[in-house]
């Protein structure tokens, strides 16, 4: 969430895309939590360690944000936005 904030709130950016492999399911399940959108599965998106691997995409835009921002920040940062 301190990135996403600083993301849209210093740099302005529009969208934030976090993509992850498939088999971490401990990073899976805080995009779960936190309710970022999956977009799908990018197939052999990145190559690590000589192996292409597939990587489930989530995307944030800034009206998500805005939307979810005070929950977010309170929720999660433990105070109020």
């Amino acid at each position: 969430i301190v990135v996403a904030r600083h993301a849209f709130e210093d740099l302005e950016l529009h969208r934030l895309e976090i993509c992850i492999v498939p088999r971490n399911s401990n990073s899976r399940r805080v995009m779960e939590k936190l309710a970022i959108r999956e977009e799908g599965t990018a197939e052999r998106f990145l190559e690590i360690n000589g192996t292409w691997e597939d990587h489930v995409r989530y995307g944030l835009t800034v009206e998500e944000w805005r939307d979810r921002r005070a929950g977010y920040v309170g929720t999660w940062l433990g105070r109020r936005a």
